[in-house]
């Protein structure tokens, strides 16, 4: 696991969230409007998103829906 602090889309409360070892984009709830936003770590910076602007695959609810649905017969 691995820390980063970032800014909550919503407020711009600035926190410390953990994130997967890997790169797959993560749900957290701001600790100051409890808002659900996702963090996705990159090779060189990491994206904050509100979670209705963020595109399918950073979205982990989508990506698992989408990903899994390749892998059907």
């Amino acid at each position: 696991m691995s820390t980063v602090t970032v800014n909550c889309p919503y407020c711009q409360e600035s926190m410390t969230v953990n994130q997967g070892d890997d790169y797959a984009p993560r749900f957290h709830e701001c600790c100051k409007c409890g808002q659900k936003f996702i963090v996705e770590r990159g090779a060189n910076r990491v994206k904050v998103m509100k979670e209705k602007e963020a595109p399918c695959m950073s979205n982990p609810d989508c990506r698992e829906i989408e990903t899994s649905a390749t892998c059907e017969e």
